[in-house]
């Protein structure tokens, strides 16, 4: 798993920073998640069981463990407390390809945490030589489609009634972002 601890230019006052998550983390990322489990659970599978810390820990392992390409977990960090969080998963060296995933209390949305947070794992994926990322979202979550946009992705397709959650078949967005894109998600937009 990769190690990261980096500075996060964001809309939140202070000291903001990226760093990996490790089991060592779990009682401070359950409580993360635990105190906004409603909204994180609407369209993420893994929050209500990683509200506890055995859940926790036994989820942020499975990244210490690299498990099924599992490579990155990193939260963000604001004022001491845990507010956000990315992942780089299912990341297969032979095709240059990695899935970015991301997520945010509501206390930190519309502040840039998220986005800067998305920059600095592209960062990272791309020294590892990816040449794809895929972003995964559910076509209702409008906040992750419209982020995954912002940084360059393009709609692939939607895949249809491709998972359960809490008894319900949903569908998934597919985004990718490809060789030369992901260079130009690097790199900061020019003011208008």
């Amino acid at each position: 798993m990769a190690d990261l601890d980096v500075p996060l230019a964001t809309g939140l006052p202070g000291d903001v920073r990226l760093r990996t998550l490790m089991a060592a983390d779990a009682a401070a990322f359950a409580r993360h998640i635990a105190a906004d489990l409603p909204r994180l659970s609407v369209f993420l599978p893994w929050p209500e069981r990683t509200a506890l810390p055995a859940g926790a820990a036994e989820w942020l392992a499975r990244y210490d463990r690299g498990e099924e390409g599992r490579r990155l977990v990193a939260g963000v960090w604001a004022a001491g407390e845990l507010v956000a969080g990315v992942v780089l998963l299912h990341h297969d060296e032979g095709t240059a390809t990695i899935e970015l995933g991301c997520w945010s209390v509501g206390t930190a949305e519309g502040k840039g945490v998220v986005g800067a947070a998305c920059v600095e794992a592209l960062r990272l994926a791309r020294s590892w030589s990816v040449e794809r990322v895929e972003w995964h979202c559910d076509p209702q979550n409008a906040r992750s489609g419209a982020l995954a946009r912002r940084l360059g992705f393009r709609l692939e397709g939607t895949l249809r009634s491709s998972y359960p959650l809490r008894g319900e078949r949903r569908d998934t967005e597919v985004y990718g972002l490809v060789e030369g894109e992901i260079d130009d998600a690097l790199t900061p937009a020019s003011p208008p």
